[in-house]
């Protein structure tokens, strides 16, 4: 594998996860929480487009793979981030 290319996922879960990771800023715990409340892209979208860049601020952090859940959330600097990439429409825009 070249430098730079991500790796596909086991499953659609795991490529799911891998693709939120290609996000700046955003950690596996990062991931594991937005996929526990969106479990599919789909919804994450939906969520996106109807709340707005607030809508994954009070998502909490997973702490584990196992799914156990911190006090720390995303908060509004991340949540406004991933939403201009869901939503985004200027194919120029280097946001990722």
């Amino acid at each position: 594998m070249d430098a730079g290319q991500v790796k596909t996922g086991a499953d659609a879960h795991d490529t799911y996860l891998k693709m939120l990771q290609q996000i700046v800023r955003v950690t596996p715990p990062v991931a594991q929480g937005i996929v526990a409340e969106y479990p599919d892209v789909r919804f994450l979208l939906e969520a996106l487009e109807q709340d707005g860049p607030g809508a994954l601020q009070h998502i909490k952090k997973s702490s584990n793979a196992s799914g156990t859940f911190t006090n720390a959330s995303l908060g509004p600097a991340l949540s406004k981030r991933i939403y201009k990439i869901f939503t985004g429409t200027d194919p120029a825009s280097y946001d990722v």
